[in-house]
């Protein structure tokens, strides 16, 4: 009789005992076994077929007393009566699913993976996606240094990866919400930590794991998440948006552009149109400079373009802020200032965007959003509309007693007033960012790609600095936006180096949203990356992103015509396509593969000399495309 048969039938003939001996409880599948050690919560996993052990989650540093515990062949639960938390756990094949219940509010850190050998590198969806070797000093140096990584915020997919060279381990957290994984370096490599914090705002305190054995393929994690996502009902794809909102069908093959100055003109637009641009989405930083020119909006949608206002309901300023102190988004009414802040547990205001005022309670800026847009939209008939941070995955435990939220009712009203903009006026709706929660409501996102980084790094914002990004002036064409920089070197390995560049968030969501880089990280900002950055779009097939005025078009219109006649046929027919695979075709990362469903194969040499792709020379710095569909091909070069 084994262990898991004994326990069970002892549980049945006689009371729960308090014990902290108990010795380890074994799973089956076919797939793998998984050794439970209910008292220290250390969980290991082995798989049938490689035999090479994987620490799931290390031991707690002191065992506890357990209570009720019931075990079989395949599933496990007990209780910590001393921490208030109850755990289950099913393996379902190779998915081990963790449930873990609080009967009261406090924090839990749990599972905790200790460094191991057998961990090769970590698979993070920061940003698109990275590559993070455990061995590499710098790796482990900057994880360390990001101290706590939220799930919503700092991964836009609620999940992370583990690459240990003949499989991966895919860890997915079933609820995003009130959770931090924090890094730790040691000398047998880089470990792992996560927390989450049981608030008293939720009613159903718990949270959970879905923890897979799956292939050695880099984007495995992402795959699974995919599957989760459609098993479960919660995606929703470009197709489906675009029968529900026609408009977004011109996302499909279409830069991103964002005007300023003579830029937002009638002749920038038959300028871009002539130019043979024939698919754009425009945006402004506001909406004066839209709402003052109404025929640029007409002949931007004359023209099939797709052209937005700049809006947001992040911050609430106070009515009598001076004019150089406050900004046109961030002014509702005194009564909504005096009520209206996300208030810590502590009653004080979480300060707004660059400390100014507070930020705004979306649970009551829905009325005021559908005042202001209505307003707007009878000034500016724009057919996109852009929302600043509602999907950048900052969302919030709202502790005021007038309108208290926890995280999930806080993302909750932030999707609301972007489906409710979209769906009212049929707009194509974008947001900051593009955290996996958002995904279902927007069309694009800004973000993704490259994100906005460096705050506080004097180097990027000091004058006399090589790597200085620029003022926000003039108005007519900010410095941070138009001038081009060299990228400071430390940056490299983390935002553009091809070699640890994953596309994690495109092998889930390219069906489904239309990305590109934060505005702060245009396609021409860093003038020693544009070849690197040319051919990471095209790889992953999303849009570059520009900011022009008339001089600017003039100085970039060669690069850019040569990159749009590449990439947006490209686009529109990969744009409804899953990235399906994605693989390294070098073992120094420099030469990578995508496909789109079964029709599209992209290979991407990022070497100065050429690569042999089976009868096909890729050229140094180049990248070949095949339509397995069509038979066409071609080969494009920064």
């Amino acid at each position: 009789m084994s262990f898991a048969i004994i326990s069970l039938f002892a549980q049945l003939v006689a009371p729960p005992q308090l014990r902290a001996d108990a010795p380890p409880v074994i799973l089956h599948s076919e797939r793998c076994s998984i050794s439970v050690s209910p008292s220290t919560l250390r969980i290991t996993l082995t798989p049938r077929d490689t035999g090479a052990p994987f620490v799931l989650s290390a031991a707690q540093p002191k065992p506890s007393p357990i209570a009720n515990l019931l075990a079989s062949e395949n599933s496990l639960s007990w209780e910590l009566p001393a921490k208030k938390i109850a755990l289950t756990l099913k393996l379902e094949d190779d998915t081990l699913i963790v449930n873990v219940k609080a009967k009261s509010a406090g924090e839990f850190t749990f599972p905790t993976l200790p460094p191991q050998s057998t961990t090769k590198a970590y698979i993070l969806p920061i940003g698109e996606g990275v590559y993070a070797p455990a061995q590499e000093p710098i790796w482990r140096e900057y994880l360390v240094k990001q101290g706590g990584i939220s799930t919503t915020e700092g991964l836009y997919l609620p999940l992370w990866g583990v690459d240990t060279g003949r499989y991966t381990l895919t860890y997915l957290a079933t609820n995003p919400f009130n959770n931090e994984i924090n890094f730790q370096s040691a000398v047998g490599g880089l470990g792992l930590t996560f927390t989450h914090q049981f608030t008293q705002h939720w009613k159903i305190k718990e949270y959970g794991f879905r923890i897979s054995l799956g292939s050695p393929s880099p984007i495995e994690p992402a795959k699974r998440y995919r599957e989760w996502l459609k098993r479960t009902g919660q995606f929703v794809s470009m197709q489906e948006k675009i029968l529900r909102t026609p408009n977004a069908g011109k996302l499909l093959g279409a830069a991103h552009i964002y005007l300023w100055g003579d830029g937002i003109s009638t002749e920038m637009m038959e300028t871009l149109h002539a130019e043979g641009f024939g698919r754009l989405w425009l945006g402004a930083d506001g909406w004066n400079r839209l709402r003052d020119k109404p025929s640029v909006i007409e002949k931007a949608k004359k023209f099939g373009y797709l052209i937005a206002p700049y809006d947001s309901y992040h911050s609430i300023h106070s009515p009598d802020a001076k004019p150089d102190d406050t900004w046109e988004t961030a002014q509702f009414d005194k009564s909504l200032y005096k009520t209206g802040a996300i208030t810590r547990w502590d009653g004080t205001k979480r300060a707004g965007f660059q400390k100014k005022g507070y930020l705004l309670s979306p649970l009551l800026a829905q009325p005021y959003v559908e005042k202001r847009v209505s307003r707007l939209m009878k000034a500016l008939p724009c057919n996109s509309w852009f929302i600043d941070c509602d999907a950048f995955g900052e969302v919030f435990e709202d502790y005021s007693p007038k309108h208290p939220a926890n995280q999930k009712e806080d993302m909750a009203a932030r999707l609301k007033r972007m489906a409710w903009i979209r769906d009212t006026y049929g707009l194509v709706i974008g947001s900051e960012g593009g955290s996996a929660y958002s995904a279902a409501t927007i069309h694009f996102a800004h973000g993704m790609m490259t994100g906005a980084f460096g705050f506080g790094d004097s180097d990027l914002t000091n004058p006399a600095s090589p790597y200085f990004l620029g003022r926000y002036a003039p108005d007519k064409a900010p410095a941070i936006f138009f001038k081009q920089v060299p990228l400071k070197p430390y940056y490299f390995p983390f935002h553009i180096d091809p070699r640890y560049r994953l596309p994690l968030f495109q092998t889930v969501f390219h069906d489904s949203v239309a990305t590109t880089h934060h505005w702060s990280a245009p396609t021409l900002k860093f003038k020693d990356q544009l070849s690197n950055r040319a051919l990471l779009e095209m790889l992953y097939s999303v849009p570059p992103l520009y900011h022009l005025n008339q001089k600017a078009f003039a100085e970039h219109k060669a690069w850019m015509r040569a990159q749009y006649a590449t990439f947006s046929p490209l686009h529109k027919q990969t744009s409804l396509l899953p990235l399906s695979d994605f693989a390294w075709l070098t073992d120094d990362h420099r030469v990578q593969r995508t496909q789109f469903g079964d029709k599209a194969t992209l290979i991407a040499n990022f070497r100065t000399e050429p690569f042999l792709y089976k009868t096909r020379s890729v050229p140094g710095m180049s990248l070949l495309w095949e339509n397995r569909a069509t038979g066409e091909s071609g080969v494009y070069t920064p």
